[in-house]
C-alpha cells in the first residue's frame, strides 16, 4: 500500500462530509438546466458509454485544447488491437467537437464514491496525467488500484500547486502516487528533488506538447523546380480559402513592384476553387498559371496555383516564407507545424482557433508573425525576405515544432512497458 498522510486523510474526511452537499448542488443545477444530464452523471463518475476493450489507456488534461498534445501518443497505439483511449478533461466541453480517437468525458469530482464509481467502471490500465490540478482522492484510488500513472509537465510553480506547498508531507505523498514524474524544466526538477522519495521517479525531459512530422516530398523534383526558376525568390500561401484570394493577390502585386521575379505559389485544397481563384487573380493584372506536371511556369509568372495534397511538402520546402491560409477569415487556420517542420518562416492571420495553442507557442518563440490584412502581409513579406531574418524565424519555428518529441517518446516507451508487463501477467505459465 502506498503512503497515506494526514493531509490525504483530512481530504477524505472533508470530501465525505461535503459529498452530500455537492450532490445536492448538482441536482439543483440539473433541475434548472444549468448542466446536462450527461454532465450530471459524469461529475459523479457515472457513464453510459461502453467499455468493451481489453486494454484502456487513460489520458487526462485540463481542456480539449491541451489534450491535443496527446495526439502523437494516440497515433502510436491507434492501430493496435484491443486498445482504447479514455480522455478526461476538467472543464465541461461535451458540446465541443471531439477530434481525437477514443472516448471523452469530464473527470469526476474528487469525492470518494464518485471516484470509486469511475475507477470501478473504467478499470484503466495506465494513466498519463497532464494537469497541475491536485486530485488527492482520485490519485490515491489510482495508486491503490495499482494503475501505473505518469505525471507529465510536472512542476510545483503553478498557483494550484503553490497552495499546497506549505504542506510538504502532503505533496510528497501525493506525488508518490505517480510511477514516473517527468519535470517540465530544470528549475521544476530542482524544486521536485527537494522532496525525498520523489528523486527516484524523476526525469527531466522538457514540456510535453504536440510535435510535428514533416510532410514527405521528392527532393529531386524540388531541386529541379528550383533550378528552372533560377533560384528566384518565392513565397508559399498554403490552404488558402476563397475569402483570402484578393488580399494575397494585392500583396503579391505590391511587393513584386520592388522585387522583380517574385513568385507566389498559392495552394488551395479544392481544385475547382483553384480555377475560380485564377480568374479573380488574373483580373488584378497578374500573370497566373494553374500548376500542371508537364508545365513549368516561366519567369514572368506572378502566381502559380496548386491544389490538393500532392507535393504539398515540396512547396513548403521550396519557400523560405509561408503564409498559412484560413486565417484572414473565420475559417480557423491551418496546421502551422506543416510549415515549421520543413524550415519555413510563418505568416498568418488572426483567426487560428483550430490550432491556437500551436500558434501561440510559435508567436512566443518568434517563429511566426501575425498580420491582419493585405498591407500588413506585404510589409511582413518585405521584412522576412532577408535570408537571415527568414532563417531566424524558420529555426525558431522548427525548435517549437520539434520540442516535446523526447517527452512523447519516453511516455510511449513507459506505456509500452506497462502493457507488456500486463500481458506477461495474463500469459499462462
Amino acid at each position: 500500500m502506498r503512503n497515506f498522510s494526514l493531509g490525504i486523510l483530512i481530504n477524505y474526511v472533508l470530501a465525505y462530509l461535503w459529498q452530500p452537499i455537492e450532490k445536492s448542488k448538482l441536482l439543483q443545477s440539473l433541475e434548472k438546466d444549468i448542466i446536462s444530464k450527461e454532465l450530471f452523471n459524469q461529475l459523479q463518475g457515472i457513464t453510459h458509454q461502453n467499455n468493451k476493450t481489453k486494454t484502456l489507456i487513460w489520458l487526462h488534461a485540463k481542456t480539449l485544447l491541451i489534450a491535443e498534445n496527446f495526439s502523437e501518443i494516440i497515433s502510436h497505439f491507434e492501430n493496435k488491437k484491443d486498445i482504447q483511449f479514455l480522455l478526461t478533461t476538467e472543464r465541461s466541453e461535451l458540446d465541443k467537437e471531439f477530434t481525437l480517437p477514443g472516448i471523452h468525458q469530464v473527470i469526476p469530482l474528487d469525492h470518494p464514491s464518485f471516484v470509486n464509481q469511475f475507477i470501478k467502471y473504467w478499470k484503466p490500465d495506465s494513466l498519463v496525467w497532464l494537469s497541475d490540478t491536485i486530485r488527492p482522492i482520485l490519485l490515491h484510488k489510482v495508486s491503490k488500484s495499482n494503475i501505473p500513472a505518469i505525471y507529465a509537465n510536472a512542476s510545483l510553480t503553478s498557483k494550484k500547486t503553490k497552495t499546497f506547498l506549505p504542506f510538504r508531507a502532503f505533496i510528497k505523498v501525493y506525488l508518490s502516487y505517480f510511477d514516473r514524474i517527468l519535470a517540465k524544466s530544470d528549475d521544476a526538477a530542482k524544486d521536485l528533488r527537494r522532496l525525498k522519495g520523489v528523486r527516484s521517479k524523476l526525469e527531466v525531459l522538457g514540456i510535453m506538447q504536440t510535435s510535428a512530422r514533416a510532410l514527405p516530398y521528392d527532393e529531386g523534383l524540388r531541386s529541379k523546380f528550383s533550378v528552372i526558376q533560377d533560384n528566384r525568390f518565392l513565397w508559399f500561401a498554403a490552404h488558402v480559402v476563397p475569402g483570402e484570394i484578393a488580399a494575397l493577390g494585392k500583396a503579391q502585386r505590391r511587393v513584386s513592384r520592388n522585387l522583380q521575379g517574385l513568385l507566389l505559389i498559392l495552394h488551395m485544397d479544392d481544385a475547382e476553387q483553384a480555377k475560380v481563384a485564377k480568374t479573380k487573380l488574373s483580373a488584378l493584372s497578374l500573370k497566373v498559371e494553374l500548376h500542371k506536371e508537364d508545365i513549368i511556369p516561366d519567369l514572368n509568372t506572378d502566381i502559380l496555383i496548386v491544389s490538393g495534397s500532392d507535393n504539398l511538402g515540396m512547396w513548403f520546402r521550396l519557400a523560405s516564407v509561408c503564409f498559412l491560409g484560413g486565417s484572414l477569415v473565420q475559417s480557423g487556420g491551418a496546421d502551422p507545424f506543416e510549415a515549421a517542420a520543413l524550415g519555413s518562416a510563418i505568416l498568418h492571420g488572426p483567426f487560428t482557433q483550430n490550432y491556437q495553442n500551436d500558434y501561440d507557442r510559435l508567436l512566443d518563440a518568434g517563429g511566426a508573425r501575425l498580420v491582419y490584412n493585405s498591407e500588413m502581409l506585404s510589409n511582413a513579406l518585405v521584412d522576412t525576405m532577408s535570408p537571415d531574418q527568414a532563417a531566424l524565424m524558420a529555426h525558431a519555428a522548427w525548435e517549437v515544432c520539434s520540442a516535446g518529441a523526447e517527452v512523447n517518446d519516453r511516455i510511449i516507451e513507459l506505456l509500452d512497458g506497462y502493457l507488456d508487463k500486463e500481458k506477461s501477467f495474463e500469459s499462462p505459465t
